[in-house]
């Protein structure tokens, strides 16, 4: 009894931890806990949801990957990997729990909450005109956004549920859209307001509670027109707009940066073959490209830039085969949320789709142990569906 216990306190300090990863390795070794606990009380469950192959599949070919491909870091690049043995652990050891969710929204709060009060301290009250927001954390402005739209997923999907709408979700919402402005980041303003769309639809087609529904778009668009009028974001996004996406010759801001990582990764992925080139000589062809393109000097080269884009990054890497895998994960996701008429689902696809094309989030922890862990996760619900249904049958 009391090493089960124990399994589900590691859980939960397992996903607290995940917006605190880089201090102190904290969330390494809530990792490590989580799966020695879950070892030493398994009961392996009765799981024949047939697309979790997919998700061992993909495991294991990093783990080939890295063995056999990466061979000059294999070491490094093995312990950067650790996290995806949450995949198997979590999809034949763990139950679903719906406090599990929670307690992770609480979390991007609590992290949300002590940037804020740093940004407040730092930029003496100017807190629309700080750079560097999340530095107290040492988490990426990207990450906290993301985990802050996967967040406001589970608080929609908690009123698509009940129909209700409690008090910590009138705090909540507007106060993460709050941070959202703060952070400026543009890949995290639009899928909020993305999910934020698909929300209204499925609210209006499921409940038809117009007076909520109308209340909600208010208060959502005076909140977008709030971030809008910030800044840094109405800056960034006059970038966006203002961007030569065809005859770019500048790579300056983080939109033509990304445009050349894009090329360079395209240039390279030609070659890839079935394995790709592994994490080292990705990074190796990508940087001889921006020494090619820019100069030895440049950030791209100096800080070896990634692809910046998931899918590509993940043919550098994995070659086709992690590719097919990949997309066959999301096609899942995408294919088990429709089916089962999940909308957190749905809004986990719609942010895994729109972060992935921005970002290479699965060379980092945070985004390794966040896509691992939920998609895993997330998918032990219909799990139990399928499982109840056979036994019923």
């Amino acid at each position: 009894m009391w090493l089960e216990r124990l399994k589900n306190v590691s859980l939960l300090f397992l996903v607290i931890t995940i917006p605190f990863a880089r201090l102190y390795n904290i969330n390494s070794y809530a990792i490590a806990l989580f799966v020695i606990t879950v070892l030493c009380s398994a009961k392996k469950k009765n799981f024949k949801l047939s697309f979790s192959w997919l998700l061992i599949l993909y495991y294991l070919l990093i783990c080939f990957n890295v063995v056999f491909i990466d061979q000059t870091e294999s070491y490094i690049n093995i312990t950067k990997n650790i996290p995806l043995i949450l995949i198997p652990v979590v999809l034949f050891f763990v139950d679903f729990k719906k406090s599990t969710l929670i307690v992770f929204v609480y979390s991007i709060a609590i992290a949300s909450l002590i940037s804020l009060i740093y940004t407040y301290i730092k930029s003496k009250g100017y807190i629309f005109y700080f750079h560097n927001p999340t530095e107290i954390i040492d988490l990426q402005i990207n990450y906290l956004s993301i985990f802050i739209c996967f967040s406001l997923a589970i608080l929609y999907n908690e009123i698509l549920q009940t129909n209700i709408a409690k008090l910590q979700h009138y705090i909540l919402i507007p106060f993460f859209f709050f941070i959202l402005a703060i952070l400026f980041n543009r890949t995290g303003i639009i899928i909020s307001i993305l999910i934020t769309i698909y929300f209204v639809l499925i609210y209006f087609k499921k409940q038809g509670n117009i007076k909520f529904l109308v209340g909600f778009i208010v208060l959502f668009c005076l909140l977008m027109g709030y971030i809008f009028t910030r800044p840094i974001v109405a800056q960034k996004f006059k970038e966006l707009v203002n961007q030569d996406f065809v005859d770019e010759t500048n790579y300056s801001n983080g939109i033509s940066s990304r445009l050349l990582s894009w090329q360079c990764s395209l240039e390279n992925i030609k070659s890839a073959g079935f394995f790709g080139f592994g994490v080292d000589k990705s990074t190796m062809l990508l940087k001889d490209c921006y020494k090619s393109e820019l100069s030895a000097n440049s950030i791209q080269f100096i800080n070896e830039y990634n692809s910046h884009n998931q899918f590509l990054q993940t043919i550098m890497n994995l070659g086709i085969i992690g590719f097919l895998l990949l997309i066959s994960i999301y096609g899942c996701i995408l294919y088990v949320g429709i089916k089962n008429k999940d909308p957190l689902l749905i809004f986990y696809f719609i942010i895994l789709l729109i972060f992935g094309m921005t970002e290479s989030f699965l060379i980092r922890q945070w985004g390794l142990v966040f896509f691992s862990f939920f998609t895993s996760y997330l998918f032990l619900k219909h799990t139990l569906k399928t499982n109840s249904n056979e036994f019923s049958n």
